[in-house]
Formats: structure tokens, C-alpha cells, sequence
């Protein structure tokens, strides 16, 4: 879909709803993290298709949105809710450029951390 939107629109912003859980999959929810990090890298390679040209794409990347999706299950750390995602999603369109977006910014930091921790600690990591 992400394609055939480039294909036919001429100006403006694409967003991708992407997830923390894709930069490094836990096996709590690896099959999950697995789909985020394949959207991830087919993002990474349109937004290049797309970079200097008048459409840019936003790649969102929110940690935990209590919503829907999550009912029933404990917040984690630096849980936003959708309308702070879409405010975020908005100001990066107001920017003009295509670029990958974490939300909260926190999370930019903690994603570093994570590519750090060796794999065996790694595997005992909850949720």
C-alpha cells in the first residue's frame, strides 16, 4: 500500500505507524517486533526513494499507546495515548521532510540502550 501510494500521490506526507518493538524484537513478542522491523526497513528504503522530491514519509515509532489495542494490560514506561502519537505525526509533517519519529523523544535513547544489552540478557526481558 505504502508503494502505491507513493506511486500515485504527488506532494505531501505518507505515516507509517511503525514500534519500538521493531528496533529489536523481545520473545514476548517477537512475531509482532518481527512485522515492525520489516515495516521499519521497507520505510528506511522508500523514504530514500522519496528523499529531495515533493512527498515525504513519516516513520512513527511510538513505545506503548494505551488504546484499544492494549486494554487490559499494564502501561509501560513512557506510554503516550493516540492523540499524543497523532500530535507528534502532525508537527513532523509541519517539518516537511521525511524522517523516522519516536514518541516520546525518550525513546530515541532507550533504543540505543536496548541495541546494547547483550542477546542473553536480552531474552529475559519481559513483555
Amino acid at each position: 500500500m505504502l508503494t502505491v501510494l507513493a506511486d500515485i500521490m504527488e506532494s505531501g506526507h505518507i505515516a507509517a505507524f511503525s514500534s519500538i518493538a521493531g528496533w529489536r524484537a523481545r520473545r514476548a513478542n517477537y512475531v509482532y517486533g518481527s512485522t515492525k522491523a520489516g515495516l521499519d526497513a521497507f520505510c528506511q528504503g522508500l523514504a530514500d526513494r522519496l528523499h529531495g522530491g515533493p512527498l515525504a514519509l513519516i516513520t512513527a515509532r511510538p513505545g506503548f499507546v494505551i488504546g484499544s489495542m492494549t486494554t487490559g494490560m499494564k502501561p509501560a514506561p513512557l506510554s503516550v495515548t493516540p492523540d499524543v502519537v497523532a500530535r507528534a505525526v502532525v508537527r513532523a509533517m509541519d517539518s516537511g521532510r521525511s524522517r523516522t519519529l519516536w514518541i516520546p523523544g525518550a525513546l530515541r535513547l532507550l533504543a540505543w540502550v536496548m541495541r546494547c544489552v547483550p542477546r542473553p540478557l536480552w531474552r529475559h526481558m519481559p513483555r
